[in-house]
Parts: C-alpha cells; structure tokens; sequence
C-alpha cells in the first residue's frame, strides 16, 4: 500500500504597501538583491521576485514554490539555509510584498501599512477561540509581554485589559477557508496554508476584503489606543506640537518627569548643568520656554531634543537626566483626531473613547474639607505642616508598613483625618507621578481590607486616638473614604492628562468595587512656589 504523501503547506508573511504606485526601489532595499524575475500568477498583475545575495551552503524548503515554475532556475535560490526573498504584486488597486526567510530584512518599513495584519486577524478570528496576543502598556513604565494559551481561549482569558494596555499582534483559529486553520497578524498578516502562485490572488483577495472590513464589536476597543509608528505621521504630529511652543499656546502641554523618582532625595531641576544656572522647585513648559530664549534659540523638536533636564542632588550634581522632548507631554487635535505625547511616544485616541472616560469622571465627588494653600518645596513639608495647624488630621506620611522582605513595604497614606478619611497628597509635576499616585491608592486600600497582618502592623503606627480596637476584624470600607489631594492650578479632573484620567477611572472603579467612597480635591498652590527657584552657590 502506497504512502500517502502529506501536502505541502506554505507560510505566507503578506505586507500591505501604503500606496500603490510606490515603486520597488522606494518600498524594498534592493542593495542586496539579485536583479528582479519577473513572474505571471492567475488573478495578478505585474509580479517580481526578488533573492537576496547571500553566500550558499543548502536551499529552505519554501523555496519549492517558486523553483516548480520554470521562470524560476533551480538554483536561483542558492544553497543557503538562510536565504531570503520578497515577493512583489499587486491586485486591481493593492500592492502586496509577501516575505519569505530573511527577506523581510529587504522591506522598508516606511512605506508599509502598519497594523494590517491585526486588523485581517481580528476581522478573521472567532473572539473564543484565540492563542495568543502581544500586549504593551502605556503606563509610566510601559512593558511589553506575550500571552498564550495551549487551547482556544477568549481573549480576555488572555489577561487583557483593554483600558490600560494596547493589543498589537494576535493569534488565533481562521474563520477564513484561504487563510488556512490558524491567522496570525501584526503588521505582516501570516498563514500557513496549501498554496501555489496561480492561488494566491484568492488569499490577497480575502486579506484585502477584511482590512477593508469594520472591526467586530467584540474587538471595537482596539481602536481605542493605538501608538502612531508611522514616521511621517510622527513628523506630521511633532510639526503641529511645535507650531505651538512657537506661538506660545501651552493650554495643553505640560512638562513633567518621564517615569517615577525619587523627588524627596533632590532640590530641583536645572536645564544645564552652569555654576550660576537656575534651580526650579518644580517643572514648568515656561521655563524650560524661557531658558531656550535666553539662549536665542527656538522651541524647536529637534532642540527640545538636544536640551536636558537634570535632576539636581543637594550638591548641584545630576543625579539623573532626560531630554526635555521625553519630559513633554502634550494632547493635540488633529485632522479630527485627538493624539496624546508621552515619554517621546505618540498616541492616537479615540474620540468615543475620551468622551467616554470624561463622563464616568463627571460624576466623582469633591472632598467637603478644604486643605489650605500648598507654599512648601517638598510634600513632606506640607504633610507635617497640616498635622500641626488642624488637630483633626494625623500624619503617615513615611510611616511605612513591612508587608515582607527588605524591600516590601508600603505607604498607608499621607494622613488620615478623623480617623476615616485616608487622604493622599501629592504636588502634580506629571502624568507619571499622578498615575503612580492613584494606584498607590488602591493597592494600600485593598491591602487595609483584606490583610489582617497588614493592618495589624498598621495599627502600631497609628495615634492611639484612631487605633483599630481589633485589626484582625475586617473593616467596613462604607465606613472610610479614599480622598487623592492634589497640589495644582489646574481644574481637577477636566483638566488631567488624558493617560491619568484613565488611571484615576480605573482606581475609582476598583476602590467602589471594595465599597469605599472616593473623592478629589485640588489643594491651591501659592504662586510663589511656581516660580520659586535656587541659585548654586560660588565655590570658595
């Protein structure tokens, strides 16, 4: 009995060029190809294949698909294992280049239509019957991971938190007979699938037909937030931003600390690093505006680029620096879109998105008890100031709780009024530091529920006044209210960033699912700490 031989699958890597009539040259780096052979398919028009040059030892598989044809010489492909080739065509209105090997390495990812393939998979895909997904989130320190599953799952089995994290490649079961049983896409859709050249019309065909598609209402979210990878739509972006600083229009531009640090171990910022150069408390657009103009330049990209912000330790020394174009965070409105700058990383958002974020914050009460004015360089200072003019409120600014570990610890709040109002106090420098903020929130929150040995360590620090009569009894969140005070001129919450309005929803969210009360309040900053700043001294 004669074996039956298995069928040859092929995988297929399917990029979109942006424009049609881009030519090769433009869309591939030709530098190390072979001169081009030109191939006729089924269904397709004018179609190249392009080798790259490369030293041969022996010939992939995947290079049968196009040695069967006899346009093709057996050993154009050479011998190399690690040979590479990109496959030019076009349909009636589309330009495709397929990928096979190394030949990705010949595309000029400029000129291809970013996300295509997600947007085929997603449009492909049964939402239950997903294997894995890449995710990146957009916090202050954004991480990129991986998650699968050995068996179909739903996407959000997957962990995916579809208001803090970005989705940028999946995988999962085909829904499309072309595409094979399973579809993976990112910017490249990929199949693996029985194919020949006079059949690949039919998959560019259905690929061409889902991109075009509205993206399933299971999957809507994705659009919410998206990173703009695009370098000309960065450029276009970073032009607009800057017809800004150069018109002095800063109503929506903030400067702020890229990530988190440490504000208590330094006295303040500095754009050089000069015996005589300026100290600021704090970070404000209109110095660093300032300090570009005392040096007859303009708030130009490229010079917010080449100027740093230094973090100063107690003897004028940088402890830490960024460029202040990381330091930027701006929301613009363009072409109808709304688009969000961020530790130098553009963000497109969604309108319904923002107008829906706005309205769950529309409803969040104010504190009833106004905090007085905020005229100190460090928060600390404020805290312990507030203790001793108002008897009602208790300092735990810096009483930390050991929870295991010597790095394992946690900050209650910063202080507790009445024994029920557990307050966090922090000067607003950036999206960064208020994100942090709100989380710390709910972390410390849940903790003061649910950990018995939490609390009982707590219990140690707090004035005997409002001690617990029985830490290992579970409290009654109803009973506490979770206030975030926060040190600013601005209109709280209109007028957060856009990525700390999400972060607040978000701990909002989880500090009413716990059963607390949740409120805001904007502590007034007393003008002279706005513009307050230090002079090294002269050595002597």
């Amino acid at each position: 009995m004669k074996k039956q031989l298995k069928e040859r699958k092929e995988k297929l890597s399917i990029y979109l060029v942006k424009n049609k009539n881009t030519s090769d040259n433009i869309c591939l780096n030709l530098e190390n190809s072979q001169s081009p052979i030109h191939l006729e398919a089924k269904g397709l028009e004018s179609s190249k294949l392009y080798i790259k040059k490369l030293q041969p030892e022996h010939s992939p598989p995947w290079t049968r698909l196009f040695t069967e044809r006899t346009e093709v010489k057996p050993d154009a492909f050479g011998n190399s294992s690690s040979v590479g080739a990109v496959f030019v065509t076009c349909t009636s209105n589309l330009k495709f280049i397929l990928s096979f090997g190394t030949g990705h390495h010949l595309i000029n990812e400029d000129h291809i239509e970013r996300d295509f393939g997600l947007k085929v998979t997603l449009n492909s895909v049964a939402p239950s019957k997903l294997r894995s997904l890449d995710k990146a989130s957009y916090d202050h320190n954004p991480l990129n991971y991986r998650t699968q599953s050995t068996k179909e799952v739903d996407i959000f089995d997957l962990h995916m938190n579809s208001e803090i994290e970005m989705l940028y490649a999946v995988t999962g079961v085909s829904t499309v007979k072309e595409f094979g049983s399973h579809v993976t896409g990112r910017d490249a859709l990929t199949v693996i699938t029985s194919t020949n050249l006079d059949s690949l019309c039919e998959i560019l065909d259905a690929a061409a037909a889902k991109y075009q598609q509205k993206l399933p209402d299971a999957f809507e979210w994705v659009d919410n937030i998206g990173k703009v990878r695009d370098v000309e739509h960065i450029e276009i972006l970073d032009l607009e931003l800057e017809g800004k600083l150069c018109q002095n229009n800063l109503s929506d531009l903030w400067l702020g600390e890229p990530e988190i640090v440490d504000w208590e171990n330094h006295v303040g910022y500095s754009f050089d690093l000069y015996g005589r150069t300026e100290r600021h408390i704090v970070l404000s657009i209109d110095d660093l505006i300032s300090h570009l103009s005392n040096k007859k330049q303009q708030a130009t990209i490229e010079n917010l680029k080449q100027t740093h912000i230094h973090i100063n330790n107690s003897e004028y020394q940088s402890i830490k620096s960024w460029s202040a174009y990381r330091c930027l965070y701006a929301e613009l409105d363009y072409s109808g879109d709304k688009y969000v700058l961020r530790n130098s990383t553009w963000y497109k958002i969604n309108t319904n998105f923002v107008e829906r974020i706005n309205n769950q914050l529309s409803n969040l009460k104010t504190y009833n008890h106004t905090l007085p004015t905020y005229s100190h360089d460090r928060e600390d200072e404020y805290n312990q100031h507030l203790e001793k003019v108002d008897s009602t409120y208790s300092l735990l600014d810096k009483k930390n709780v050991k929870l295991g570990g010597p790095y394992d610890k946690m900050e209650f709040c910063d202080l507790v009024k009445d024994g029920t109002d557990i307050i966090h106090v922090k000067y607003y420098r950036s999206s960064s530091t208020l994100s942090h903020l709100f989380s710390q929130g709910c972390v410390s929150a849940e903790a003061f529920v649910i950990d018995p040995d939490f609390r009982q360590k707590l219990n140690s620090k707090l004035p005997t006044s409002i001690q617990l009569k029985n830490p290992s009894d579970r409290p009654d969140p109803s009973q506490y209210k979770i206030v975030y005070a926060i040190a600013t001129t601005k209109k709280i919450p209109d007028e957060l960033p856009f990525f700390s309005k999400v972060t607040l929803k978000n701990a909002i969210r989880t500090l009413n699912g716990l059963n607390y009360t949740v409120a805001l309040t904007a502590i007034p900053v007393d003008p002279t700490v706005l513009v307050r700043k230090k002079i090294k001294p002269n050595k002597i």
